[in-house]
């Protein structure tokens, strides 16, 4: 990995291959290490009086807009300090990112619907 994390991620971006992050040794274990903490529950299910098994980690602080925090736990916003990564479901994931889950545009083939 390029020493300086903000540049890594950064060119990562450009070269549409941010995959990479997610899977490299130094995520891996940042993210098994957030979801022992907090027991493999669903933070955001949790909130709603739900346990949930969590499967992955959530950025609060978006990766792509702040790459200098994408191994961070905690960020400081106001002098005051927040969980950036958030132990989560896939389900609460997904909400969490509604821009990744565009409706696909229906496909016409000889006027018909497909």
């Amino acid at each position: 990995m390029v020493k300086n994390l903000e540049q890594w991620i950064n060119e990562l971006i450009k070269d549409k291959e941010l995959w990479k992050f997610y899977k490299s040794k130094e995520f891996r274990h940042l993210k098994e290490e957030v979801l022992r903490e907090q027991h493999y529950e669903c933070q955001e299910c949790k909130k709603l009086g739900k346990i949930t098994k969590a499967d992955t980690v959530h950025h609060v602080q978006h990766v792509r807009k702040h790459p200098s925090l994408a191994l961070s736990k905690y960020y400081t916003y106001q002098g005051k300090q927040y969980r950036n990564l958030i132990a989560v479901c896939k389900s609460c994931h997904n909400k969490l990112h509604p821009e990744k889950h565009k409706p696909k545009k229906d496909i016409f083939i000889n006027e018909e619907r497909w």
